[in-house]
C-alpha cells in the first residue's frame, strides 16, 4: 500500500500555523523556566523614597574628598575622608551581584582611626559587583556607588 500526500496551499497553511503554534507554546514555557532577579524585594517602596537617595549622592560629591576603594589580592579596602572622625562613621556597604542575588553580601561600616575599613573577598565569587557605600558621619548621609569586579 503505497501512501502519498497531496501539497496543496490547505497542507502547507496548516503546516505553518502548528510550527508557528508550537514555537509560541515554547517560548511561554521557556520564559517561565527563566530566574529572574529583582534588585531588591521591596523595589517599589524604594523607589518612592528615591529623593532621599539623591541627597544622599548630592551630599558625597560635595565632600571635597569622598570616599576611595581599592581591590587588592585579598580585600577591597574602603578609605572614607580623612578629614572625618573615624567614631563618627556609621552605615552599610553592600557588594550587589547583579547576575546572582544569593551572592549579594553588606557590612556594617567599621573604620580603624584612619577612616579606613578592609573588606575581605575571600568566599566571595568572582565577577562584577556594584558596591554601595550608605554612610553617616555626624548625622550626615552619604550615598556613593560603584563598579567593582572580583578576579
Amino acid at each position: 500500500m503505497k501512501l502519498s500526500l497531496k501539497w496543496n496551499w490547505g497542507t502547507g497553511i496548516a503546516l505553518v500555523y502548528t510550527v508557528f503554534a508550537l514555537s509560541i507554546i515554547g517560548l511561554v514555557v521557556n520564559s517561565f523556566s527563566k530566574k529572574i532577579d529583582l534588585v531588591a524585594p521591596d523595589y517599589y517602596a524604594k523607589e518612592l523614597k528615591y529623593q532621599q537617595q539623591i541627597d544622599k549622592i548630592n551630599a558625597a560629591n560635595n565632600l571635597p574628598q569622598a570616599a576611595t576603594w581599592n581591590v587588592t589580592s585579598d580585600a577591597i579596602v574602603v578609605a572614607f575622608p580623612a578629614s572625618f572622625d573615624a567614631s563618627q562613621l556609621s552605615g552599610e556597604i553592600v557588594l550587589f551581584k547583579p547576575s546572582n542575588d544569593k551572592s549579594d553580601k553588606s557590612f556594617a561600616v567599621k573604620t580603624a582611626s584612619n577612616c579606613v575599613q578592609s573588606i575581605p573577598i575571600q568566599g566571595l565569587e568572582k565577577g562584577m559587583y556594584k558596591m554601595k557605600i550608605d554612610w553617616k558621619h555626624s548625622g550626615q548621609a552619604y550615598f556613593q556607588e560603584a563598579v567593582v569586579v572580583l578576579q
